[in-house]
């Protein structure tokens, strides 16, 4: 059995399971397109349709390190430093500590707040707006002192987005599009709903029951809320083309820069082992770049990725990641959500097969 018919026979058997009705995935090496597969249906309704290459997924947290890329392209030009404080810019981010978090803790989930913003559910429920969102972080309790240790925070992309929108004057949805989107040529991608993606979405699925249909991740709510931690919709091979951008010093395929090479270093460079008051374990733990994971040996957030990789996943059953050492580029759209680590599985077949994966020293990208 090749690895293309491993990868088809596990999604499949997850299809055929009931723990998903969709998937999308790419695999490439350098500028071409290895393997490309779909299969299954864009919803749990009966005889609803099969799924398309060009259909959107939405791809949760894989949202995050388009965020800050955008982000980062500012601190690039020297519009934000990563020392400064969300403070400087949000006044009312203050309190329990929080007025000394900077754009860097934001980036590598240093910070110390929490994931979500308190009373999340409640936000949604109420159909609150962005701005809702970022004063319920003003009032969130520190789990550590800043730099201390690292813990996953949505909440610290919320504040990266808002601080983004103060100094660029745009709305975030317009950022992520002039900085990243439209010069990387990534045509099916938005952080916010558009007509264009009527009949071309695959449902999401529903995880918190019956009465959450005003709010959910397939609610109109949902995908005009534009939420920089998760709201964006994609494709694989929009997916794919971010990660090349950055494979290739932030140029997109076509001969296009996307980011200067000081920038696209700074979105991959590993920050953690720098910062001075993190512990040896959580060094050794986890990797982090202005907002792209990186991937340590034996390091968590992998999902069988090899070391010195980068990328992301989402809560959706979305996974994308590229080794620079052999320019191979894993992406796997599904709705699974919670269950089964099908990512991961097809993350091994991917990287035992193409990457060398138990090479474990990590790469450099000019």
């Amino acid at each position: 059995m090749t690895w293309q018919q491993e990868i088809v026979r596990n999604l499949e058997a997850h299809i055929d399971a009931g723990d998903m009705t969709a998937a999308s995935v790419l695999v490439g090496k350098g500028d071409e397109d290895l393997f490309e597969w779909v299969g299954g249906r864009v919803s749990w309704s009966p005889g609803s349709r099969a799924v398309k290459p060009d259909d959107v997924f939405l791809i949760a947290s894989i949202t995050k390190p388009m965020v800050t890329s955008a982000v980062a392209t500012l601190v690039a030009e020297g519009k934000l430093g990563l020392r400064d404080r969300i403070s400087d810019y949000v006044p009312e981010f203050a309190g329990g500590g929080k007025e000394v978090i900077t754009l860097e803790h934001c980036f590598t989930h240093t910070s110390g707040l929490t994931d979500m913003v308190p009373g999340d559910v409640e936000l949604r429920k109420r159909n609150a707006s962005l701005s809702d969102y970022v004063k319920a972080a003003c009032g969130s309790q520190l789990l550590f002192t800043p730099g201390s240790d690292v813990r996953y925070q949505s909440s610290g992309i919320l504040m990266l987005a808002a601080v983004a929108e103060k100094v660029s004057g745009k709305s975030l949805r317009e950022l992520v599009t002039e900085r990243v989107f439209k010069p990387a040529g990534m045509s099916s991608t938005d952080l916010c709903w558009r007509p264009a993606y009527e009949g071309r979405r695959v449902d999401a699925r529903v995880v918190h029951g019956a009465g959450s249909e005003n709010w959910n991740h397939n609610s109109p709510y949902w995908k005009n809320l534009g939420a920089p931690w998760g709201g964006a919709h994609s494709t694989a091979a929009d997916i794919a083309r971010l990660l090349r951008t950055v494979l290739d010093g932030g140029v997109a395929p076509g001969g296009r820069r996307v980011f200067t090479a000081h920038c696209n270093r700074m979105l991959v460079t590993d920050r953690i082992p720098s910062m001075p008051g993190l512990s040896d374990a959580a060094r050794q733990a986890h990797g982090w770049g202005l907002g792209w994971v990186i991937r340590k040996s034996g390091g968590a957030w992998s999902y069988n990725s090899p070391a010195g990789a980068f990328g992301h996943s989402g809560a959706t059953g979305t996974v994308a990641w590229a080794d620079p050492r052999t320019r191979v580029i894993f992406v796997l759209l599904t709705n699974i959500a919670d269950g089964p680590d099908v990512r991961g599985k097809c993350g091994e077949i991917v990287a035992r097969a193409l990457c060398a994966r138990y090479i474990t020293i990590p790469p450099s990208i000019t």
